[in-house]
C-alpha cells in the first residue's frame, strides 16, 4: 500500500485561510444587502408595523377602521366609494396585532386594497386585471415561437408559445411592450394602452436583422453579443440539435464547428469518442477539451448529458475565450447551457424516436471451404481431426452470423416548463434503450433534470440546474473482432446445445467467443450532477452583481463478472469473479463579481472571479478464484480458496482567481484583458501556481462612417487575439516520491521491503500554450451570407514527458517539462440563404478547417553534428507531426524473375518486398520510415436545407481527409503453420498469379505491414420532416406536431478496406450502423 500525502502543511494553511475568505466575504455581502433593505423598508412601513388591541363586535369595515384611527392609525379613503359600511365583519378580539393583519382580517377578503405612502394606509377599490395578447410573426407570416416580449415599465419578460402567440396579465395601465428574437430586429411600441377586464391586441411583425452579429451568445461567466466577441468562438446551428436525432453532444459537434474533430471509438450500443479542438498540442497530456455545463466544469463525459436538454453549445477555440479557464483552455473549451423555464404558462413537450440499424461496412473474412483451402495451401497436413470431421460434415460455424444481429434504439423525453409568479421550471425526464448489433450487447439510461430558479426579491435570485442519470450497461459483450477470427472450422455448441467451452478440441487455448453470455454481470453506474446558485444584483451600485456557484457531482461506477465452470476461465479457476465500485466527488465554489457599465459611447464589463474545486475518487476492487460451486457467483466470495482485495484513493485541489475586463468604445473599437491564476495541488512544491494573461482587439469596420452601408459587404469585423492557456492533466501524486512493496528471498525466507517506485519533482508544473489568432467575421448582401475565418498558431512548451534514466535507483524514467509542439491552421465556414421564394427557401451552411502540427524539440539532447535526437522507440521525431506510423513501408511483392535480388534481402519469389531507406540491400532497423499521420489534414463539414411550406428535406455530409492508419485485418500469422484465426480473403501472390497486391500464402513468409489511407467522405444525415400547419395542430388539441425520418450513415466513400475508416477496428469494436430514425415532436 502506498502512503502519499497530497498538499504540504503550506498548501493546508492556504486552503483553510481562502475557504474562510470565501465564507466571509459571502456572509458580508448578505448582511450589506440586508441592512439596506431593513433602513429603506423602516420609514415606508411604520404604520403597517404599530401593533394595536382592537375589539370586534357586530361591527363593519368603516366602524373597524374607525377605531384604528383613535389610535393614530391614520387612514386616507372615501368610505361611500368603497361601500365600507357594507362589508360585515364577524366578531373576535385582536389583541396586540399589527395594522397590518388587522387589515388582511377585514378587507383581503373583499375588492377593498390598501397600501403606506408618505405615513398613511391609503384604501382604494383593487383594479380588476386587463390582458394584453398578440401574436409576433416573421416578414413571411411564420410564427416565431420562443420569441421576448418584455414589459419595460415592469422590467418582465414573457415568451411566445409554439405558435408565435403570447397572452400577459396586466393592471391596468399604459406600458411600453419592447420585442426582439434572434437574428431579428428587435421591435417596440409604446403607449400600449391596457385597461380593466379589457383585452388589448398589439401584433408584431419582426424583420430579419442585417446585422447577425447582434445575437447573443454564451461565453465564460456571462453572455456577450456576438459583435462584442473578440476572440474565436463558434457555436453549434440549432437545427443540427433540434433536427437531428443525436445521441450524444460528440455527434452533434462532427462536421459542425470547424476544427472541431470527433471520432468515435466504438460503434457498439453506448457509441463513445473523442473530441479535439484545434488538433493536437500535447505528446503525453490530454488533448481533450474542458466542458463548461451550465456555468460549471463538468469531469463527465459528453455522452452523460441528455442532447434533448440543450439549449446551447458554443465552443471556445481561441486563448483569448479560452483564458478565464486558464490551466484547463489549453484545448480548448466546450460551454454547454441547458434549457430554462419558459416564460408564461406550462408547455409540455415530448420527443420520440425509434432508430433500426443495420451492420454497416463488414469485414469480408473466409468462409469454410475457403478456410480449409488457406490451411491446406499454408501447410499441408495441419488440418487437425476435428477440422476435418466437421469440413467432411459440412457442420462448420459461422461465428458472425450466431452473434451479429439488426440494433435498434427507443428513446423518449418529455419535458414540462413555464413560470409560476417569479419562479422559471424546466423539468424533464429521459429514456434510452439501445439493442446493439452483437447479441447481450445493449445499453439502458433513465435520466432526468430539474432547472429552476426563482425571485426571491428583485435584486436576488436562486436556483438550481441538476441532472440525474442512471446507466445500466447490460450483459457482457461478446467481441466482434474475435466472431470473425476465430476459426469457422470448430463447433459453438455441443450435443446437448450447451455452448462449448474450448471450441477447438486439439486447442484448449482457445475460448468460445460467445462464452460471455454464460457470463453472471452487471455494468451499472448513477451519477448527480447539480449547479446550486444565487445572485445578487446589487440595489445600491447599477450594474453590479454578485454569482455564487455551488458544483456537486457524484458518480458511483458498479461493475463485476462472474466466470463459471461453463467457461474457460472459470473451468481453469474452479469459478473466477472480479468485482469493482468506484465513487467520484466533486466538489466546487465559484465567487463572480461582474460589473456593468454605460457611460457615453463607451461599454465596459469587468468580471472577478475566486473558485475552489476539489476531486475525489476511490476505487475498491476484488479479484476471487477457486469457489465451491457456480450457484452463488461473486455473493460466494467469502468461501473462494483466493481472493485478492484492492484499494486506490486520489485527491486533488484547484484553486483560481481570474479578472476580465471587456471594453468596446461605439461598438467599434474593442478590447478584452484577461488573466487568470491557477494553483494545483498535483504539481511539484515549487511550482503549483501558474500565471495564464491573454489580450485580444476587435474592430467592427461596417459601423465606421466611411463604410458603404449600400455595399454588397454589410458586416465586417477584424478580431485578434493572443494568451497563455494552461494543461494540468497529470495523476494526482506525480511530483511526489513514492514506495512500493517488494519482497527479498533471503535464506529461503521471503521477506518483505520496499523499493522506490516513482522519484519526484519539486519543480513539476504546467505544460503551457501560447497562442495567436486572427480572425475576420463577415456577412454579404445584406445578411444572405456571413461567415468566419480564423487563422491560428500555438505553440506549447514545457511538455509533461517521461524522460529515461539510469536504471540504477531502480527506476527508468522520471516525469519533467520538457520539449515544444507546434500547432497551426486555417478555419473557414460560410452561412447562405440561397433561395427564399415564396414558399420555397434553400439554406446552405459549411465549413473546412486545416491542421497541422509537428514536434519542435523533445529532450534537448544533441548528435554529432548538433541536431537534437529523436525518440525513435517512441516514434517522435523533430519536425515531424505528434502521431505518426513508423515502419517498413511495402512496396510490392518479390516475383519471379527477381530471385538474385531477392536472395540478397533472404527473401524469394511471393515475399514482401519494402522500402530500401538506408540502400544495405537488407532488412534492418534503418529501413523504418515515417508512413502518414493518425490526426486528420483537413476536416469539413457541408449542409443543405430545402423547405416546400411545411416540409422540409436536409442533407449532411462530413469528410475527414490526411489519415494514414495500419490495416491490422491484412495482415496473416506468418509463423503459425496451424493457423488458428481467420482472416480476410485477399489476392495472396501465387505463381500462377503474380500480383502485386498481397504477399505469398505462406509459413514463415516474409511479411510486411499494410498501410491505407484513412480518409473518407460521408454522407452522414438525410432527415426528412414535416411540421403540421397551426390549425390542424389546433384540432387535435396541441400547439405543435411534427414528424421526421432521419437515415444516417447511408454512404461512405473512402479508400480504406478494414471497416469503418471513422474508428479503429480493434477487438471488440463494431463499425458504426446505418440508421434509419423515426421520431415526432409535441408541444401541448
Amino acid at each position: 500500500m502506498e502512503v502519499v500525502s497530497m498538499e504540504k502543511e503550506s498548501m493546508n494553511s492556504l486552503l483553510l485561510y481562502l475557504k474562510q475568505v470565501m465564507r466571509i466575504s459571502t456572509l458580508a455581502v448578505f448582511i450589506m444587502i440586508l441592512m439596506t433593505e431593513v433602513l429603506s423598508a423602516g420609514e415606508a412601513t411604520a404604520q403597517f408595523r404599530k401593533k394595536v388591541n382592537i375589539r370586534l363586535e357586530g361591527d363593519n369595515a368603516l366602524t373597524a377602521i374607525q377605531q384604528l384611527e383613535k389610535q393614530d392609525v391614520q387612514f386616507a379613503y372615501n368610505a361611500e366609494q368603497l361601500k365600507l359600511d357594507q362589508i360585515r365583519i364577524a366578531d373576535r378580539m385582536l389583541e396586540k396585532t399589527t395594522v397590518e393583519e388587522v387589515l388582511a382580517y377585514l378587507l383581503d377578503h373583499t375588492d377593498v386594497m390598501y397600501e403606506e405612502t408618505n405615513g398613511f394606509i391609503i384604501l382604494k377599490r383593487k383594479q380588476q386585471p386587463g390582458r394584453l395578447v398578440g401574436h409576433i410573426t416573421d416578414e413571411r407570416g411564420e410564427p416565431l415561437a420562443g420569441a421576448s416580449i418584455r414589459i419595460v415599465e415592469l422590467n418582465r419578460s414573457f415568451s411566445t408559445d409554439g405558435d408565435g402567440y403570447f397572452t400577459i396579465s396586466l393592471q391596468p395601465g399604459i406600458y411600453t411592450v419592447e420585442v426582439n428574437y434572434i437574428s431579428y430586429q428587435r421591435q417596440t411600441k409604446q403607449g400600449v394602452n391596457v385597461g380593466g377586464n379589457g383585452t388589448v391586441t398589439v401584433d408584431f411583425t419582426l424583420r430579419e436583422s442585417l446585422d447577425a452579429l447582434d445575437e447573443v451568445v454564451v461565453v465564460g461567466y456571462g453572455t456577450q453579443r456576438k459583435s462584442d466577441i473578440t476572440g474565436a468562438v463558434a457555436s453549434v446551428p440549432k437545427d443540427r440539435l433540434e433536427m437531428v436525432p443525436n445521441l450524444n453532444i460528440g455527434q452533434a459537434l462532427q462536421g459542425t464547428v470547424p476544427g472541431v474533430v470527433f471520432m468515435q471509438s466504438v460503434g457498439g450500443a453506448a457509441p463513445s469518442g473523442d473530441i479535439m479542438i484545434r488538433g493536437r498540442n500535447s505528446i503525453l497530456a490530454s488533448n481533450a477539451p474542458l466542458i463548461i455545463l451550465d456555468g460549471v466544469p463538468f469531469n463527465g463525459q459528453l455522452m452523460d448529458i441528455n442532447v434533448n436538454d440543450v439549449a446551447s453549445i458554443e465552443v471556445l477555440k481561441d486563448a483569448s475565450s479560452a483564458a478565464i479557464y486558464g490551466s484547463r483552455g489549453a484545448n480548448g473549451v466546450i460551454l454547454v447551457t441547458t434549457k430554462k423555464g419558459a416564460s408564461g404558462q406550462a408547455v409540455i413537450a415530448y420527443d420520440g424516436k425509434y432508430a433500426a440499424q443495420k451492420p454497416n461496412m463488414m469485414p469480408r473474412y473466409m468462409s469454410a471451404e475457403e478456410f480449409y483451402q488457406f490451411k491446406e495451401i499454408r501447410e499441408p497436413g495441419k488440418v487437425t481431426g476435428s477440422e476435418q470431421a466437421l469440413y467432411d460434415a459440412g457442420a462448420w460455424t459461422d461465428w458472425a452470423e450466431l452473434a451479429i444481429r439488426d440494433g435498434s434504439s427507443n428513446q423518449h423525453n418529455l419535458a414540462v416548463s413555464g413560470t409560476i409568479n417569479d419562479t422559471k421550471y424546466y423539468l424533464s425526464g429521459g429514456y434510452l434503450k439501445v439493442n446493439g448489433q452483437t447479441i447481450n450487447n445493449s445499453f439502458e439510461r433513465i435520466s432526468s433534470r430539474v432547472n429552476v430558479e426563482t425571485k426571491v426579491a428583485k435584486w436576488f435570485t436562486i436556483g438550481t440546474n441538476t441532472q440525474l442519470t442512471f446507466d445500466d450497461g447490460g450483459n457482457a459483450p461478446v467481441s466482434w473482432s474475435d466472431l470473425f477470427a476465430t476459426n469457422p472450422l470448430t463447433s459453438a455448441y455441443d450435443e446437448n446445445g450447451d455452448l462449448t467451452i474450448y471450441p477447438w478440441p486439439e486447442f484448449i487455448d482457445i475460448a468460445n467467443p460467445l462464452a460471455p453470455l454464460n457470463y453472471e454481470y452487471f455494468d451499472k453506474s448513477f451519477q448527480v450532477v447539480a449547479n446550486n446558485f444565487l445572485q445578487v444584483d446589487i440595489p445600491f451600485v447599477q450594474g453590479l452583481s454578485y454569482r455564487l456557484n455551488n458544483g456537486l457531482r457524484k458518480r458511483v461506477d458498479d461493475s463485476g463478472v462472474y466466470r463459471g465452470r461453463n467457461t474457460s476461465e472459470g473451468l481453469a479457476n474452479r469459478g473466477s469473479a472480479n468485482t469493482s465500485r468506484g465513487i467520484g466527488d466533486n466538489i466546487l465554489l465559484e465567487n463572480i463579481l461582474t460589473y456593468q457599465k454605460d457611460i457615453g459611447k463607451h461599454h465596459i464589463f469587468a468580471t472577478a472571479l475566486y473558485s475552489y474545486e476539489e476531486n475525489k475518487g476511490t476505487v475498491n476492487g476484488m479479484e476471487a478464484n477457486g469457489f465451491p460451486h457456480d450457484f452463488l457467483g461473486w455473493y460466494a466470495v467469502g468461501q473462494a480458496d483466493f481472493v485478492l482485495p484492492s484499494y486506490g484513493y486520489n485527491k486533488t485541489v484547484l484553486i483560481s482567481q481570474m479578472l476580465r475586463l471587456n471594453y468596446a468604445y461605439d461598438n467599434r473599437y474593442l478590447l478584452t484583458l484577461t488573466g487568470r491564476r491557477d494553483g494545483y495541488s498535483g504539481f511539484g512544491a515549487d511550482n503549483k501556481w501558474g500565471l495564464f494573461p491573454s489580450v485580444a482587439l476587435g474592430w467592427n469596420i461596417h459601423r465606421e462612417s466611411f463604410f458603404d452601408q449600400d455595399a454588397w459587404v454589410n458586416e465586417l469585423k477584424l478580431r485578434a487575439s493572443y494568451g497563455t492557456n494552461g494543461n494540468q492533466a497529470v495523476a494526482a501524486y506525480e511530483s511526489i516520491s513514492r514506495l512500493g512493496e517488494e519482497n527479498s528471498v533471503t535464506g529461503g525466507t521471503s521477506l518483505p521491503g520496499y523499493i522506490p517506485t516513482k522519484i519526484g519533482q519539486g519543480n513539476l508544473g504546467w505544460e503551457t500554450s501560447r497562442t495567436l489568432n486572427i480572425g475576420m467575421d463577415y456577412g454579404l448582401w445584406k445578411g444572405r451570407v456571413s461567415g468566419d475565418v480564423n487563422l491560428y498558431n500555438t505553440h506549447t512548451f514545457d511538455l509533461l514527458l517521461n524522460r529515461t534514466i539510469s536504471p540504477v535507483h531502480g527506476i527508468t524514467s522520471i516525469t519533467q517539462n520538457i520539449g515544444k509542439t507546434d500547432n497551426r491552421g486555417v478555419e473557414f465556414s460560410v452561412n447562405a440563404t440561397l433561395i427564399e421564394k415564396n414558399d420555397f427557401g434553400w439554406m446552405a451552411s459549411g465549413n473546412v478547417a486545416l491542421n497541422r502540427n509537428k514536434i519542435v524539440s523533445l529532450y534537448g539532447e544533441l548528435d554529432a553534428q548538433g541536431n537534437e535526437i529523436d525518440d525513435v522507440a517512441n516514434a517522435w521525431f523533430i519536425g515531424r507531426p505528434i502521431l505518426v506510423n513508423y515502419d517498413f513501408k511495402f512496396a510490392g511483392v518479390w516475383q519471379l524473375g527477381e530471385e538474385a535480388e531477392a536472395e540478397q534481402w533472404e527473401a524469394q519469389p511471393g515475399y514482401a518486398k519494402i522500402v530500401d531507406v538506408d540502400g544495405s540491400k537488407s532488412r534492418t532497423e534503418a529501413d523504418r520510415m515515417v508512413i502518414g499521420q493518425l490526426d486528420p489534414k483537413t476536416t469539413w463539414g457541408l449542409t443543405n436545407t430545402w423547405t416546400y411550406k411545411d416540409i422540409g428535406l436536409s442533407v449532411f455530409m462530413h469528410g475527414v481527409h490526411g489519415i494514414t492508419k495500419q490495416n491490422a485485418l491484412l495482415q496473416d500469422a506468418s509463423a503459425s503453420s496451424e493457423v488458428r484465426r481467420n482472416v480476410i480473403k485477399k489476392n495472396w501472390w501465387t505463381p500462377d498469379n503474380p500480383t502485386n497486391e498481397f504477399y505469398m500464402n505462406a509459413v514463415n513468409v516474409q511479411a510486411a505491414p499494410i498501410y491505407e489511407n484513412a480518409s473518407f467522405i460521408r454522407i452522414k444525415d438525410i432527415t426528412l420532416f414535416y411540421n403540421f400547419p397551426e390549425r390542424l395542430s389546433k384540432t387535435l388539441g396541441l400547439n405543435r406536431l411534427r414528424v421526421y425520418a432521419v437515415g444516417r450513415n447511408l454512404f461512405t466513400f473512402t479508400e480504406w478496406s478494414a471497416s469503418d475508416p471513422e474508428l479503429n477496428f480493434g477487438r471488440g469494436n463494431a463499425p458504426l450502423a446505418k440508421e434509419f430514425v423515426f421520431g415526432l415532436n409535441i408541444d401541448f
